[in-house]
């Protein structure tokens, strides 16, 4: 009767709608109080360095690193001896009075009688110490040692696929800002163009085919340019988000250099398959976690072994009926659980699997990280042979777009077609543009899906200013298409786990 009224005052009461929108509320403020305010045209490793700064599964990542730091302290601490200050009081109502009785001849050998106070109190510190407990504290602290290093290799990862997305959003931003002021009154001069040709074609002014096969080029270009003015918009509004600007608030990116010399030849598929095997963070952890479940093993085996404690206190009593009212005492005990014979085997052999699996589960892995290697250098790739044609289709572009100024001021083409060759030359200029930034994107993608740390990890965030220095070293060779320098070490030999 009285479970069903204890289990409904033990549950609690729902988060009201008030307390949510105040929780939202704090929430807002706290994300907004830490901003920065932007005083300078930002560049990319100021962009990185914001982002880094302000996105939470940086920081996130960044305390868990922490966390099993201290989890690793506590580890160490379950491997000191157990140190305990006993205190106690006792008390009856009566005399502890006992009768003694002779074995033999079972005849009353002490009257009622009582060597112990009715009311007395104990203290004393006691030592204990088990082997068993210290070698399964000492696996327990190498778990955690190398859950550790785990949580390092997730802020690698977290780290790559926040300069990926930022790149790629800064390059997109700056593309923009360049061509975005250019395209707005070009579109409003498009849209009069076509406007007037189809009120000659309702007007049946000039021949019907060739004025429809031009308000289709011109409708096709148009959308086109419409499209894209709306993805540079929502690039410009995902950097703003990135880095923690509020929407609205004026940024301006510090212009680059659209020229980017690709480092084709500089890559290697061979060489940078052997980087990804290495280096990647998800087959780092995965290393790490075969140790993890390495350790279960040796403990399965140490709880398999009889435990060996020591024992040593020291006691003092105010009973007054004592001769020796504090007394010391030291010992050794053995002990060993015989289900150990029947459990022991069994969860031995599940660890070993465990083992077995992580070895499985990280090859299977491997292929997966060699597959994405090779797609992001076949990318790449593509990416460059893409640059280099919209590159030739820019130069084009211009010198037919220098004669058709030529052409209109010597009055022998109209503004129409000027017009119409101004948008081919604005398109050819963004498929350049959205060429080198596809490329930069594949290069950066390739280095990440090795494993390449295009940001140190170990970074301090927490000066804005001073991170921004740090990671611009080496930030600046990758963004301007060059490969990192990396040197991998030779091969330890053989393990002995």
């Amino acid at each position: 009767m009285l479970l069903p009224i204890v289990g409904c005052s033990l549950k609690p009461d729902p988060i009201t709608p008030a307390e949510h929108v105040r929780r939202a509320q704090d929430d807002y403020q706290k994300i907004i109080s830490n901003n920065v305010p932007i005083d300078r045209p930002l560049s990319l490793s100021d962009v990185v360095a914001r982002a880094l700064k302000y996105n939470y599964d940086s920081e996130l990542s960044r305390q868990q690193i922490s966390q099993q730091e201290r989890q690793f302290d506590i580890a160490l601490a379950q491997m000191l001896p157990r140190l305990a200050l006993n205190g106690g009081y006792n008390q009856r109502s009566n005399d502890p009075a006992a009768q003694s009785i002779n074995v033999r001849t079972r005849q009353v050998s002490l009257d009622h009688a009582f060597s112990e106070e009715p009311k007395h109190y104990t203290a004393g510190p006691e030592f204990t110490w088990t082997v068993l407990d210290v070698g399964l504290g000492y696996l327990q602290a190498k778990q955690q040692g190398f859950q550790s290093y785990v949580s390092v290799e997730r802020r690698r990862k977290i780290i790559g696929d926040i300069v990926k997305r930022v790149q790629d959003s800064y390059w997109k931003a700056l593309i923009a800002g360049s061509m975005l002021p250019r395209l707005q009154p070009l579109l409003v001069r498009a849209e009069k163009v076509l406007a007037s040709a189809q009120e000659a074609t309702r007007r049946q002014l000039s021949p019907d085919m060739p004025m429809l096969e031009f308000q289709r080029e011109m409708m096709g270009v148009v959308g086109q340019l419409r499209h894209i003015e709306s993805d540079l918009r929502n690039a410009r509004a995902q950097l703003s988000t990135l880095i923690n600007v509020p929407n609205g608030s004026a940024m301006q990116l510090s212009e680059k250099s659209w020229d980017l010399d690709v480092p084709q030849t500089d890559l290697n598929p061979r060489r940078l398959e052997e980087m990804g095997l290495a280096l990647r963070p998800e087959l780092r952890e995965e290393a790490y976690q075969e140790q993890i479940d390495r350790q279960d093993i040796y403990k399965e085996i140490i709880k398999m072994m009889p435990g060996v404690g020591f024992l040593a206190n020291f006691n003092y009593d105010t009973n007054k009926y004592l001769y020796n009212h504090t007394w010391a005492s030291i010992g050794v005990q053995a002990s060993f659980n015989l289900t150990n014979l029947i459990r022991g085997p069994r969860a031995l052999a599940a660890a070993e699997q465990a083992v077995e699996v992580s070895k499985t589960r990280r090859l299977a892995l491997s292929v997966a990280v060699l597959s994405q290697i090779n797609l992001a250098f076949q990318q790449y790739t593509h990416a460059v042979t893409d640059l280099k044609t919209a590159r030739e289709v820019l130069a084009i572009e211009r010198r037919i777009n220098r004669s058709s100024a030529n052409a209109l001021a010597a009055s022998s083409i109209s503004e129409a077609e000027k017009v119409r060759r101004e948008l081919a030359l604005a398109i050819a200029e963004l498929s350049y543009f959205q060429s080198v930034t596809q490329t930069r994107f594949a290069l950066v993608s390739l280095y990440i899906s090795c494993g390449i740390d295009l940001v140190p990890p170990t970074v301090e965030i927490d000066d804005l200013e001073a991170l921004s220095r740090a990671i611009n070293p080496s930030i600046t060779p990758w963004a301007n298409g060059l490969p990192p320098e990396i040197t991998l070490p030779a091969p330890a030999g053989p393990s002995g786990t």
